[in-house]
């Protein structure tokens, strides 16, 4: 059985990947609720597929996309 972060984060997850415009607030949980280089990497990865899926993604998506490498980048430096 996973820890409860990693189950909590897999729910979120779950449930952002099965909605095609998630909330904003949910995704502030989801990436609240991101502990690990792992989760980092499956998150960016979730969230470049969602703005691939649409011939005009969302601004604030593509933001968070940016927010989340820079983050990571910061991270490896």
């Amino acid at each position: 059985m996973p820890p409860l972060q990693q189950r909590y984060y897999d729910i979120l997850m779950e449930r952002v990947r099965n909605d095609r415009y998630p909330s904003h607030q949910l995704l502030n949980r989801l990436e609240a609720a991101i502990y690990t280089p792992e989760q980092v990497i499956e998150y960016v990865d979730m969230l470049i597929a969602k703005n691939d899926e649409s011939w005009y993604p969302s601004g604030q998506m593509l933001d968070r996309v940016e927010r989340m490498l820079r983050l990571a980048a910061a991270a490896v430096a």
